[in-house]
């Protein structure tokens, strides 16, 4: 999956949205229903165009994902705040850590009553904490919104549309005497160095 999202792979937008011409108008073929009428056939249409766009559009899905999560996360300043101390007080106890240095206080030292291994279960329920109530409402909220966002792209972008571009192609394997696989998709870029 990682060699698969690449730059190189990357659509471009407006390819992306199915957007032709200067005047950024959507293309009227590039979104429709993958059938006009429910039949025998529907479900294999549907389940041929969400194969085919996410082979094809596989960068760009990543790329909204990771949009998605940033956006989401910068919307909870509360939980940046509580992860990032959080990682403060996890360096700050591996520093204490590696160093074996004394936790001194005003005077007081501090190494007697949370010694390493008491430091490292607080820190656990702190982590724990901060995940559990600060962390999952908002990392379940981007799972559900990219989710829908990138299902609704794969079944309405039209991938006919998409392989008159030239730059889809299915790999023809001579075992199988010229039948494609569903597994294998080559990209050719003519913009690629």
């Amino acid at each position: 999956l990682r060699e698969r999202i690449t730059v190189d792979t990357l659509r471009p937008l407006p390819m992306f949205l199915g957007i032709t011409g200067p005047s950024f108008c959507f293309s009227p073929d590039a979104f429709n229903p993958p059938s006009k009428r429910i039949d025998k056939m529907a479900p294999d249409k549907f389940r041929t165009r969400l194969s085919l766009n996410f082979a094809f559009f596989l960068s760009n899905y990543a790329l909204v994902t990771a949009g998605v999560f940033l956006v989401v996360a910068l919307t909870h300043p509360g939980m940046l705040l509580h992860v990032g101390g959080l990682l403060c007080f996890w360096y700050l106890h591996f520093l204490a850590s590696a160093n074996e240095s004394l936790l001194v206080i005003y005077n007081r030292d501090f190494g007697n009553i949370l010694p390493p291994s008491r430091r490292t279960l607080i820190l656990n329920i702190m982590s724990a904490w901060v995940i559990l109530f600060d962390c999952l409402g908002p990392f379940l909220s981007a799972v559900t919104i990219s989710t829908v966002i990138i299902l609704f792209h794969a079944s309405m972008r039209d991938p006919k549309h998409v392989e008159k571009s030239g730059a889809f192609h299915r790999r023809v394997d001579s075992d199988d005497e010229g039948t494609e696989t569903d597994d294998e998709v080559i990209v050719n870029r003519s913009d690629a160095l």
